[in-house]
């Protein structure tokens, strides 16, 4: 059964259980951040952490509310309120004035300065995802890890985050490790349990993938943030053992596709159909329902990697309209962001108009485009297992344009990564058959 976080009459004590709230993926701390200041608008503290849910929710949509719990916050007497709470309300001011990589600057600094401020840690870890600093994601951590010890509340937390940046690393064998250590602190830690299926996921060990995420399933099932993203590992594993029909059940019954999933569930389900289309499997009726649910999504802008999925759910589809409207809001946002300008124009855009062009069945221009791009693989903005969309694409593409040695040598790279995968060895196969399956996306 699901819990939810207890009620304390002091602010201090409801803080500490929205921060593990936070830190496992359990419960809405967004909600219970609002609760708290409700009862208590002049506990600063509780608008820092206000304030750094809202700019991790990475979404235009955010920055009202942002902009008003930094003016309540700012306007508290300045004897009530610590250095480090007032470098949290300044990071947080940097992303509301569009300074997103200064944000994240300083939240990184805080979190070097003050190792114990679990919150600052997180919202540094985001922005190295974001950003895609992939050594970061591991040695951010791994440099506060030293000043925690196994007897600290929240050293758990901690932990399931270094596992997740030891499995961007490819240190597969430890990320699972740390993973499976940060469970034994906390078993609701739904981040921790990500990190281990990344870990199996990029060895390609889907059949262990399965039985990890079905043996955990009671601690991850009930997290609103965690839950539809680790069903969408699930479904990658069956994926890879080409088990179809348990792929389409996980999308059906598991991924949030309406009108109200939101922009994390929304990327989910965008990049397991696309990932289907590249098998060939038709799925008309389900990009229908994704292109509708992104259409009445707030407008997002903040995070490009959303946007790109977007245009993944317009292009299969068919709503070439739509995916155009996008395309030019997204260059309309790096006017407005400096900091967005390199990331939309040389990661966003160029994935984008490579999928429009697969879409449309130019698969030699869609290879063209991919290939000048292979970089993205590492700074897309989201995780290995999800940038891997855009090498996945490239090979399909290559393969429906004839380019078979280009192909061979893509799947090598593959197999010498992802050595147990077996979609890799079919893939081998097939590109010893040179089987095209040439046919553009079915409308």
């Amino acid at each position: 059964m699901c819990s939810t976080a207890p009620v304390h009459v002091r602010p201090q004590d409801t803080l500490a259980d929205l921060l593990a709230m936070l830190h496992t993926g359990q419960g809405d701390p967004l909600s219970g951040a609002q609760a708290l200041l409700r009862a208590h608008p002049a506990f600063v503290a509780g608008h820092c952490l206000h304030a750094a849910l809202l700019v991790m929710a990475g979404s235009e949509d955010a920055l009202p509310a942002l902009a008003h719990t930094l003016q309540r916050a700012e306007a508290l007497p300045a004897g009530t309120v610590s250095e480090r709470e007032r470098h949290h309300l300044s990071a947080a001011r940097a992303w509301l004035e569009r300074d997103l990589k200064e944000s994240l600057q300083l939240y990184g600094d805080i979190a070097a300065n003050n190792p114990l401020d679990t919150l600052a840690l997180r919202v540094a870890h985001f922005g190295d995802l974001q950003w895609g600093r992939t050594a970061q994601l591991r040695d951010r951590i791994a440099a506060a890890l030293p000043h925690w010890n196994d007897r600290m509340p929240g050293y758990g937390h901690v932990l399931g985050m270094y596992a997740f940046g030891l499995a961007e690393n490819a240190e597969h064998a430890q990320a699972a490790e740390v993973g499976r250590r940060a469970l034994s602190f906390d078993k609701r830690n739904a981040g921790a349990v990500h990190a281990v299926a990344h870990a199996l996921d990029m060895q390609g060990q889907s059949r262990e993938g399965i039985e990890w995420l079905q043996g955990t399933s009671s601690d991850w099932t009930c997290s609103a943030s965690y839950a539809p993203h680790l069903w969408w590992h699930q479904a990658l594993c069956h994926l890879d053992l080409d088990d179809i029909d348990s792929t389409l059940r996980i999308l059906d019954a598991h991924l949030p596709t309406g009108e109200s999933a939101g922009a994390p569930a929304l990327v989910d389900a965008s990049a397991l159909l696309w990932r289907l289309q590249l098998r060939g499997i038709d799925a008309a009726e389900r990009w229908q329902r994704v292109a509708s649910a992104w259409a009445v999504t707030p407008e997002r802008g903040l995070r490009p990697f959303n946007d790109t999925h977007a245009i993944l759910a317009y292009v299969g589809a068919g709503r070439q309209e739509q995916a155009e409207r996008l395309m030019k809001a997204l260059r309309a946002s790096a006017e407005r962001t400096q900091d967005l300008q390199g990331l939309i124009a040389h990661a966003a855009l160029p994935v984008c108009e490579a999928a429009m062009r697969f879409g449309a069945g130019d698969y030699a221009a869609a290879v063209q485009s991919l290939l000048q791009h292979r970089h993205l693989a590492q700074h897309c903005g989201g995780s290995r297992a999800q940038c891997d969309l855009v090498q996945q694409t490239l090979l399909e593409a290559s393969m429906r344009d004839g380019q078979w040695e280009l192909a061979r040598s893509l799947v090598e790279e593959r197999i010498a990564a992802r050595p147990h995968s077996e979609m890799n060895h079919r893939l081998i196969r097939r590109c010893e058959r040179r089987d095209r399956r040439c046919r553009p996306i079915a409308h």
